[in-house]
């Protein structure tokens, strides 16, 4: 680390002068709980405890709780100890008064736990052993095993003991659902919920119900005869991974595959209020104590708290929710632009690097960018299969360029007249800018076209494809002028140099510079894992590689090791750009930050 900050007092990784976005709150987690008095959360995930202060979005805490993975968590009800299972299976007791430490402990002898509970009285507890199908209780103080129900062939994933601790409630995937076992004796009482899978359950507050999560919709069911009382249908996706009770009675929570939360009216079964607060599955859902927010985690890697009345965020950090698979910089370098697969589009003022504006790209996920010479419009390539021209001022979109079948994954301005786009389609296809009508549709390479690149005077555009191959074309006729076989797979960016020459980066790990005029290898550069982007300073004359590795290198062309290596990001760097004088360089991951590293002082 260098000692520098970020705008929420993170430290920055070396060279680098800020971060856009943030990864507060995202990660791995198995299980969260809130504390008993609503400000803290607790959080399993990896081989780690973290409590974050929801207040002030910061981690107060992070604690090692195991040399092997953590594979579930229960919570006692005033949320003063946990009981977390590893993939060793043993099972330990924590407090959680402020100074966490392991208060006890027992083995299982069960490797692939999934799921425990605390009995009523808490003096019990309950195991789920997902390779075994197998349900056993324990002594807590002893760690001795009260009984063991096996049911071989059967696939569980979560156990919950019913509402007077003598039954054990099992979900079950796929088929008939859940199983209401005896613990006494181990009879199986009951087999309901007939449906593909059971994601999750939890008992109301009187535990005369039961709530289920399902592979098409969620349930309520009464214990006492195992009557069906209402279907909570309509999610986008239909599965439901999450579920839960509010405070008031009256309701109940849901969380989908489409990454909504919804609160419905309990007795009509109708939609109170549905909101996003994530990408995609909602994994898990807890309600505050005094019922007023709602804890979620989603597959999305995101932890976030959002309003039961609202379906507001309490912290409102400026940041993308998903990965950053585009970045441009302005013609005169006052902001960065980053576009992203959450579908939306974000300005950065590059003065002081704060949140200018964000848009929401009505062509959905955001996977390249371009800005016009004069600075004046701003080109997305989208999920949709169209190009969207917003103006760059003020964020407004102008017009949509349509055609494309398939992800638009690459587009270029060619001069101030025309855009370029490329697509899954295989087709490049070229649009006047003003009006948006389609001039020319280039075609020949086999499969999608992913990298663009168009020179200044744009009298020579460059595409490269899956099918691993360079084709120069000229723009204005949509003549072929060269072609090269350049990479063994994947060609994922292009760049030009001023002397005509092009570089191609690849998903073999190479980034080769090439004399087009005769399909010469001129020089290479081996990154050691997937290129993802490329990007040529003039200025320096160097070559700046990022890929799935997570770094970005600075080549000298010649040299026999990169100048400079950047690492920070925690997933792969998926876009560059740099600042016109040269002096920032900007890197989009999918971890769903920008890093801003600085390129002054580096080794000639």
């Amino acid at each position: 680390m260098n000692g520098r900050k970020d705008h929420l007092g993170d430290p920055l990784p070396d060279r680098a002068v800020q971060r856009l976005g943030t990864r507060r709150m995202r990660g791995s987690v198995t299980d969260v709980a809130y504390s008993a008095d609503g400000r803290r959360a607790f959080v399993i995930g990896g081989q780690h405890l973290c409590v974050w202060d929801l207040i002030e979005g910061s981690r107060i805490e992070n604690h090692r709780m195991s040399d092997h993975r953590l594979a579930a968590a229960t919570w006692s009800r005033d949320v003063s100890r946990a009981l977390i299972a590893d993939g060793a299976g043993v099972v330990r007791e924590w407090r959680l008064d402020g100074n966490t430490r392991e208060s006890g402990r027992f083995e299982t002898g069960r490797t692939s736990l999934v799921s425990l509970r605390y009995s009523p009285d808490e003096d019990r507890v309950l195991t789920l052993d997902r390779e075994t199908s197998t349900v056993e209780e324990w002594d807590r103080a002893t760690g001795g095993r009260r009984i063991a129900i096996s049911n071989a062939g059967e696939h569980f994933n979560l156990c919950l003991y019913g509402p007077d601790g003598l039954t054990a409630l099992v979900a079950h995937q796929p088929g008939n659902n859940v199983y209401h076992y005896d613990l006494a004796t181990g009879v199986l009482l009951k087999v309901f919920v007939e449906d593909y899978v059971c994601y999750d359950m939890c008992l109301s507050a009187d535990g005369e119900r039961l709530l289920v999560g399902t592979r098409h919709m969620s349930n309520e069911w009464r214990l006492r005869d195992y009557e069906c009382l209402e279907t909570f249908t309509g999610h986008l996706g239909h599965a439901v991974p999450s579920v839960a009770y509010a405070r008031d009675e009256r309701q109940v929570l849901t969380g989908s595959r489409d990454g909504s939360i919804r609160l419905w009216d309990r007795h009509a079964a109708t939609v109170i209020r549905r909101w996003y607060p994530h990408q995609n599955h909602v994994n898990r859902i807890r309600v505050s104590p005094d019922g007023d927010w709602v804890l979620s985690h989603g597959g999305d890697g995101l932890l976030a708290e959002t309003g039961m009345a609202t379906g507001r965020p309490r912290l409102q950090w400026e940041r993308h929710m998903a990965g950053v698979r585009a970045l441009v910089v302005s013609a005169d370098g006052s902001s960065a632009i980053s576009g992203s697969t959450d579908k939306t589009i974000r300005w950065w003022e590059t003065e002081g690097w704060t949140a200018a504006q964000t848009v929401e790209c009505p062509g959905g996920e955001v996977h390249a960018l371009a800005v016009s010479s004069d600075g004046a419009l701003v080109a997305a390539g989208c999920k949709d299969g169209s190009v969207r021209v917003f103006e760059c001022a003020s964020g407004k979109s102008v017009r949509a360029l349509e055609g494309h079948r398939g992800y638009v994954r690459a587009v270029a301005f060619a001069g101030a007249a025309e855009v370029v786009s490329a697509a899954d389609d295989g087709s490049v296809r070229v649009w006047d800018a003003v009006s948006g009508r389609p001039l020319r549709t280039l075609e020949g390479h086999l499969g999608g076209v992913l990298a663009l690149a168009v020179s200044a005077d744009a009298r020579q555009l460059v595409s490269g494809g899956r099918d691993g191959a360079l084709r120069v074309w000229h723009p204005a006729t949509g003549e072929l002028d060269a072609m090269v076989a350049a990479h063994r797979g994947w060609v994922q960016s292009v760049a030009l140099k001023p002397d005509g020459r092009v570089i191609s980066a690849g998903r073999d790990g190479w980034v080769v510079e090439w004399d087009m005029m005769d399909g010469r290898e001129v020089r290479s550069y081996v990154h050691g894992d997937g290129v993802e982007d490329v990007l040529y300073l003039s200025d320096a004359g160097s070559i700046c590689l990022a890929g799935q590795d997570g770094r970005v290198a600075v080549w000298q062309p010649g040299h026999a090791a990169p100048e400079a290596e950047f690492k920070g990001h925690e997933g792969a760097v998926h876009a560059l750009a740099a600042t016109p004088d040269g002096r920032l360089l900007l890197s989009g991951s999918a971890d769903t930050t920008v890093l801003v590293w600085s390129l002054t002082g580096l080794p000639q």
